[in-house]
C-alpha cells in the first residue's frame, strides 16, 4: 500500500486505479477548515484517500462518488479496512451526487504529457 501520513495509515491502490503518489493535494484537504459535523463530497474518489481524510477530521457525513466500478470497489475496500466505511457513502455517479455541501473536493486523475487531440488541446495548461 501507499503510505497516507494525514490518515497515518496506508491506502492500498487496485489495479487500474490511479494510486496517490503525491501527497500535496492530501496536505492540503487534511489542512482546509472544515466545520465539525459537515457533510462533504469526495467527486472522483478513486482510492478514497480523501473522503477517507475528511472522515479522519471529523466529518459527519462523506459522500465520495466515482464512475469506475473499480474505483468504487477499491474505495470501499479501503475505507472498509480504515474503519471509516459508516462516515463514508459511496456512490457511482459522473459528478455531484444530490444534496448540498459545506465542501467539496476532487482530485481527478490527470498524467504529464503533451496534449495529442484537438480536444486535449482545449484543455491543456502548458504552466
Amino acid at each position: 500500500g501507499v503510505e497516507i501520513p494525514a490518515l497515518d495509515n496506508r491506502i492500498h491502490p487496485h489495479y487500474g486505479v490511479f494510486s496517490p503518489l503525491r501527497g500535496e493535494y492530501i496536505d492540503l484537504v487534511a489542512r482546509t477548515p472544515m466545520p465539525r459535523g459537515s457533510v462533504a463530497f469526495d467527486i472522483g474518489t478513486g482510492t478514497g484517500v480523501l473522503a477517507a481524510v475528511l472522515a479522519r477530521r471529523g466529518g459527519k457525513r462523506v459522500i465520495a462518488t466515482d464512475m469506475d466500478p473499480r474505483a468504487l470497489a477499491c474505495a470501499r475496500e479501503n475505507l472498509q479496512r480504515l474503519g471509516l466505511a459508516q462516515q463514508v457513502e459511496v456512490v457511482e455517479a459522473d459528478l455531484f451526487p444530490e444534496g448540498r455541501v459545506s465542501l467539496a473536493v476532487c482530485n481527478p486523475p490527470w498524467l504529464p504529457a503533451r496534449p495529442s487531440s484537438p480536444v486535449e488541446h482545449a484543455v491543456y495548461d502548458p504552466d
